[in-house]
């Protein structure tokens, strides 16, 4: 079973608090601030589910999603925002690999990422 994850949000202190969650349950964490540095961390390390923030410096999140589903179209991705506008584009949900579900920051009940980050991975708690 391989737990990588890879967390992408603009504010080093959510990434933080999601990596410090995720390490307690076993998850290997690898942290940037941007859709750019995160492609370059893929192309050097195995990962098998991403964190996203929507609203990023320079790429967007559902740019970078596009990006890396045509890249590594193994992975899986589970969106969390601070915008309470944001709904996730049909392309996206169509794709099977992003989660239904969208997380709204602040994130209150952290064992609901590592559920859902499961199921989308097929390992099932």
């Amino acid at each position: 079973m391989d737990k990588s994850i890879l967390i992408i949000d603009d504010e080093s202190f959510v990434r933080q608090s999601f990596a410090d969650f995720l390490d307690d349950c076993l998850w290997e964490t690898f942290q940037t601030e941007s859709g750019e540095a995160a492609l370059e961390i893929l192309k050097k390390t195995k990962i098998s589910a991403v964190i996203v923030d929507i609203r990023l410096g320079g790429m967007v999140g559902d740019e970078f999603i596009r990006k890396a589903l045509s890249l590594y179209p193994e992975l899986v991705f589970l969106i969390c925002t601070g915008s309470p506008e944001y709904h996730i584009p049909s392309d996206l949900l169509e794709s099977g690999r992003v989660s239904r579900k969208l997380f709204k920051k602040p994130v209150s009940r952290m064992t609901e990422l590592d559920v859902e980050l499961n199921k989308l991975l097929g390992y099932e708690k």
